[in-house]
């Protein structure tokens, strides 16, 4: 069989594979749980599992078998956040809105039909929400996706809500394309997103969007934290405070709000 089909390497695309898959996992994967994911035989994942150790892009625990990113898989990680010089420049914000909301800030960005968090300020409270960097959140469910969507314009923003699924993660998700659309219109006049418990059972979250030179949306900054310290009208506060810091966050990166955003500014 040819190594190569349809202009692509078999061999390159299987060991991005590994790399997908070892990235998705905080704890690691054993050889058996890589064949799994990735649908390859064990003998195969063996063989690119020691190139890629040889080129130190996984590591491996000898006690555990588990398969981990490694120093070069990190380097890369990290390339992909230096790219964005954006990353860099909102941090000081992000640092104030933690210190005053006392909860954790995440910047998350558009990557296919998900919201992807690439930068984040831990909150100092024993409990906490964190999401993994690199972790990926559903559109229709989460407050960094909801924003993302908002912030489009009407056309790109249909497009995408016709590929999402609906994949109920509460019984508190919006799951019908009906709902998330009655939802944007309020996300658009109050200029933030709300999700109470609709991605994860406990968790308040609260976000607003970044834009660039052209209206359109750059990332969103969010404030997350556990329901029984976020109640409803701290939620809402902290909305307050979410929404002032993206809209300077804008102003910083010499960004524009678009003309459905108009009114929030």
């Amino acid at each position: 069989m040819s190594e190569e089909t349809g202009g692509q390497s078999k061999t390159l695309v299987r060991g991005l594979s590994i790399l997908n898959a070892c990235s998705g996992s905080r704890s690691g994967l054993t050889l058996v749980e890589i064949a799994d994911a990735t649908e390859l035989a064990p003998s195969t994942v063996h063989r690119l599992l020691a190139t890629l150790e040889a080129q130190s892009f996984l590591s491996v625990d000898n006690e555990t078998g588990r398969w981990r990113i490694g120093v070069s898989g990190f380097r890369m990680g990290n390339a992909f956040v230096r790219s964005r010089d954006y990353v860099a420049q909102l941090r000081p914000l992000m640092i104030e809105l933690s210190d005053q909301t006392g909860e954790t800030v995440n910047l998350a960005i558009l990557s296919g039909s998900k919201a992807l968090f690439v930068s984040q300020i831990e909150s100092a409270n024993m409990m906490r929400m964190v999401a993994p960097l690199g972790s990926l959140s559903p559109l229709h469910a989460s407050g960094a996706g909801k924003a993302l969507l908002a912030a489009l314009d009407q056309d790109e923003r249909n497009e995408l809500i016709d590929q999402l699924s609906f994949d109920a993660m509460t019984d508190k998700t919006l799951c019908s394309k009906a709902s998330l659309t009655e939802e944007i219109e309020r996300i658009i006049a109050e200029g933030r997103s709300y999700d109470r418990e609709e991605h994860v059972e406990g968790m308040q979250c609260v976000a607003a969007p970044v834009f660039n030179e052209l209206g359109s949306p750059i990332c969103t900054l969010s404030v997350s934290g556990p329901s029984v310290r976020v109640t409803e009208e701290v939620l809402v506060g902290h909305g307050d405070a979410v929404s002032k810091t993206a809209h300077v966050a804008t102003q910083l990166l010499g960004g524009i709000p678009p003309k459905h955003w108009d009114s929030n500014v």
